[in-house]
């Protein structure tokens, strides 16, 4: 079936922080060209909605959400040379070891950062000085119509964990284009070390990353500073509220540690971000997006 739609089901079950109540409707579409008559229709009844990748990047609300959680399920990826067209529900870790596979290195740094294709759009994902924009072409989307829009990648406005997606919610990314390097030498040689590297590089992020349920960094990095050390130097590392606990061994890092509620990892967020700020004269800003049961953001101010 290219449309599944289930009830009443549980937010908590399908995000990386296993938080969050029950969802009214959520929607497994694997049909682009059926999805974009739901967005329209979904739009036009204001239904609220949220577009959940892997679920790594989002706090739900524990009163769940009253609306509709799309889960993209096309994938596809239609190569042409160093030119590769992804779908937005692709695991963006496939998609490197993919390009690992005909030899492209280009994509290794962002090993190991969970989320698929759109999500890692969206929010302009990156790691060790490389971010999904150095490679992007063009991003195919959705807007509030149902109607498809190529964007090339200099009308994207991509920034530091910024697109203009982030501010357009009733647009929807459906798949984005990417190019790479030209392979010189021989293709053998370079599949190996592109493949090597990608090994190398996630060996080295699950050595630093603590165990347990978590979506990674809870803060984004300010300019010019990191946000882990900025609370590991105001002494975050092993606070706690009730089942939120900062890890010990990376202060950015909220876990839930068994049934963590969204309203205490928010009271350890809000703590520690006004601490840095009084200690460090440093506002933080959520990396992740925390929402109410409406899909809107709740700010930690």
């Amino acid at each position: 079936m290219s449309i599944q739609v289930f009830y009443n089901s549980t937010l908590s079950d399908i995000t990386f922080y296993a938080v969050g109540g029950l969802a009214d409707e959520v929607w497994e579409v694997d049909d682009i060209s059926e999805f974009s008559d739901i967005w329209a229709e979904t739009v036009a009844q204001k239904i609220p909605k949220v577009v959940l990748g892997k679920g790594s990047n989002i706090i739900f609300s524990d009163k769940g959400f009253r609306g509709r959680v799309f889960i993209l399920k096309f994938e596809e990826i239609i190569w042409k040379g160093n030119l590769a067209t992804v779908e937005a529900g692709k695991n963006f870790q496939d998609f490197i070891e993919s390009s690992n596979r005909r030899g492209f290195a280009d994509l290794c740094n962002l090993s190991g950062i969970p989320g698929n294709v759109g999500g890692f759009l969206r929010g302009n994902a990156g790691a060790l000085g490389r971010a999904v924009s150095d490679f992007c072409v063009s991003v195919d989307h959705l807007d509030e119509s149902g109607i498809m829009h190529t964007t090339p990648v200099d009308k994207c406005v991509f920034g530091y964990r910024e697109s203009v997606f982030k501010h357009k919610p009733d647009w929807c990314i459906v798949r984005g284009t990417f190019k790479f390097n030209p392979i010189e030498g021989d293709i053998s040689r370079g599949c190996f070390r592109a493949e090597q590297e990608t090994k190398k590089i996630l060996a080295e992020r699950w050595k630093k990353n603590p165990p347990g349920r978590s979506g990674g960094c809870l803060f984004k990095n300010p300019s010019g500073n990191i946000a882990g050390k900025l609370l590991d130097e105001c002494g975050a590392k092993g606070d706690r509220i009730g089942d939120a606990k900062i890890s010990e061994k990376h202060a950015n890092f909220f876990l839930n540690l068994d049934q963590a509620k969204q309203v205490e990892i928010l009271e350890l967020a809000r703590k520690w971000k006004k601490i840095v700020l009084d200690k460090k004269g440093i506002e933080l800003e959520p990396e992740v997006f925390i929402c109410n049961e409406k899909g809107e953001t709740i700010e930690l101010s």
